[in-house]
This record gives C-alpha cells, structure tokens and sequence, in this order.
C-alpha cells in the first residue's frame, strides 16, 4: 500500500473519531451477553462518526476511495 493511501485512511479514521464527538449518541456501560449489547453500543457512535464525516466531506472522501481503488494503465 502507498504511503498516501495509507495517509488517506488514517485521515479517514481521525476525522470519524473527530466527528464521534459531535454525533448525538449516548453510550452505555450496560453489557447484556446475549445480545451482544457491547458491540452495538461502543461500534454504533463511531459508525455515525464515519458517516457524519462522510456527509460533510462526502465528495473528497468518495473521491480518495475511488482513486485507492482505481486500476492503474
């Protein structure tokens, strides 16, 4: 993996634990074993991070995957 991609995705990351900050979630201490509670209360305010993120710089984020993704000729 280049450099940049990886510069890319780290930037990626931050900017959702940034924006975890700011999503409106209320995070338990509360763990049911049967429902896998955990998982969902510590995994879903990081997702809505990612996704606050990708709302507000959705056109550079999706513009940076694409190029990741690209084949090269």
């Amino acid at each position: 993996m280049k450099k940049s991609y990886f510069l890319k995705i780290i930037v990626l990351l931050i900017t959702g634990f940034a924006m975890l900050l700011f999503s409106p979630c209320k995070i338990d201490a509360y763990i049911d074993p049967n429902t896998g509670g955990f998982f969902f209360t510590s995994v879903l305010p990081f997702v809505y991070g990612i996704l606050a993120a990708l709302v507000i710089f959705g056109k550079r984020i999706v513009n940076s995957v694409k190029k990741i993704f690209s084949r090269k000729k």
